[in-house]
């Protein structure tokens, strides 16, 4: 299982080898310049990339996939526009923001396979006659439906029970405690560019990394590749610190008051993977905000909206 995490500790950082200032590519011998501290080197003549490996040597990442960008600009504004007008209070409010620019390029990400189990306990607030003591949760639908088929015997008992005595019955909730555990995995994507801090979702989204393929730049039809600066080593670090937030995210939704958690994430070798992401700017009523839009998929990753907005 190994140590628990400390969400509080501060992400080391891992530096990246220092690149030699001028190489061949290990795929098509065409040289590279790279810059300075790159770790990751997209060649500009046939898109493989150039890391550097043990000793100091230029290797080329063989794990190296990308995704399809299948939309167009107008599909990825309507994708953001939805998204931005998703919810009760907020009307309209793509068609009451003006859109600034719009950018697709090839974004390199580190997929780090992360395993998370986490305990927990806290404290849930339940009707009456549900039951005193210690309460674990069941990850089955059985152990859930079990629970559920309980609690209403227990309530139809207890109603019976205040028929007999003419007393009604105490609907008052009780507060019961709870211990359970939480296993999950993850295929966390880290953006493997340094300044492209907008560019990292955070909020669990994943790739469809079944309609991956091999990285062949032909198919980027002609957008900007990008190269990277995150070391592989430091995606993981990031990994962990976000598998602790999912998995206290998810504690919470099991009790309403999350007493202590202890987070155990492992992380895997993970792959390169240059996905097609949309990035949009737009101003609503003064305030500049941006949408993050997975050309493969058309899903928002990430962005910025108003909370309430009707008018």
């Amino acid at each position: 299982m190994g140590q628990p995490y400390n969400p509080n500790a501060p992400v080391q950082p891992v530096r990246a080898p220092a690149m030699p200032q001028s190489m061949k590519c290990s795929s098509c011998g065409a040289p590279l310049t790279p810059g300075s501290g790159l770790a990751l080197v997209v060649c500009a003549y046939c898109g493989a990339v150039t890391t550097m490996g043990a000793g100091g040597a230029a290797e080329m990442i063989q794990k190296h996939y990308m995704l399809e960008n299948k939309l167009s600009n107008e599909s990825a504004l309507e994708a953001g526009g939805k998204w931005l007008n998703k919810g009760l209070f907020r009307r309209k409010v793509a068609e009451r923001s003006d859109v600034g620019q719009v950018t697709l390029r090839y974004v390199p990400y580190w997929i780090v396979p992360t395993s998370v189990v986490a305990d927990f306990q806290g404290t849930k607030n339940v009707g009456a006659g549900a039951g005193v003591g210690m309460m674990a949760h069941g990850d089955s639908g059985a152990k859930k439906a079990a629970g559920a088929a309980l609690f209403a015997l227990t309530m139809a008992a207890a109603a019976a029970g205040s028929q007999n005595r003419n007393q009604p019955v105490n609907t008052q909730p009780q507060v019961i405690r709870v211990r359970d555990r939480i296993q999950m995995q993850y295929n966390i994507p880290i953006v493997a560019v340094r300044g492209y801090v907008k560019y990292q979702p955070d909020d669990g989204f994943q790739f469809q990394l079944q309609n991956k393929m091999n990285f062949d730049k032909r198919q980027t039809g002609g957008v900007d590749v990008q190269s990277g600066d995150v070391t592989e080593a430091e995606a993981k670090s990031q990994a962990a610190a976000l598998a602790h937030k999912f998995a206290e995210k998810q504690a919470k939704t099991r009790v309403d008051n999350l007493e202590s958690i202890q987070v155990y994430p492992t992380t895997y070798d993970g792959e390169l993977l240059h996905a097609p992401v949309w990035f949009m700017e737009y101003a609503h009523k003064g305030k500049q905000m941006f949408i993050l839009v997975d050309g493969s998929s058309g899903g928002v990753m990430d962005g910025e909206r108003p909370g309430f907005s009707l008018w």
